[in-house]
């Protein structure tokens, strides 16, 4: 649930840092997706329809005031992630929604969104009890570190096999394609991540 970014290139000076971390936040931003009506998905470029509940995804130019001093739009690079002032980005509804509120200047060049039902949370129950019982069992012992792993493994299982990866199989000794999961889904692991990078 960190955010570790650099402002500048190189070593940095002595100094004390704040490394800041939300407890169980991806499986929390998981736990919010509700039922999925794929039919209904529709395209819009109106702003105000991206909250940070929707599951919803845009491509868009953006200026940020010059005075913003910590830029919220993901523009993709060879080298990971960079939040310039001004640019173009693919991103999700939270970091539109937040971007909005610090006054960006946002166009929308093609956005869509998939109407959900809030009332019906798709991982919601899973994550309930999954965090219950990290909690029960101690967040320190083994029986609680196990069930961390769980909801924050099915995290990754959303975003299983988006993109090229090689692992070892045991059994045949050999490196191969990391296939998708049964829930691989590019537009759960968008979100996901997209709401963490938005609350902190």
């Amino acid at each position: 649930g960190g955010r570790n970014e650099q402002y500048w290139f190189g070593p940095g000076s002595e100094d004390t840092w704040i490394d800041i971390d939300l407890a169980s936040a991806y499986p929390t931003a998981m736990s919010l997706i509700g039922m999925t009506d794929w039919r209904g998905l529709y395209e819009t470029t109106l702003l105000e329809e991206f909250k940070p509940t929707t599951l919803g995804f845009a491509w868009v130019d953006f200026k940020f005031p010059e005075s913003t001093r910590y830029p919220t739009m993901p523009v993709r690079t060879n080298h990971g992630l960079v939040f310039p002032l001004e640019g173009t980005s693919y991103c999700s509804a939270p970091e539109l929604f937040v971007a909005n509120t610090l006054g960006c200047q946002i166009k929308i060049r093609k956005g869509v969104i998939i109407p959900t039902n809030p009332d019906v949370r798709i991982f919601g129950q899973f994550i309930k009890e999954c965090i219950k019982k990290r909690l029960n069992a101690g967040s320190k012992t083994l029986e609680g570190l196990f069930w961390k792993e769980i909801s924050n493994s099915t995290y990754g299982k959303t975003a299983q096999g988006l993109h090229k990866k090689r692992v070892y199989d045991m059994r045949d000794r050999d490196t191969k394609p990391l296939p998708p999961s049964r829930i691989t889904n590019p537009c759960f692991a968008a979100y996901i991540t997209s709401y963490v990078r938005a609350v902190l």
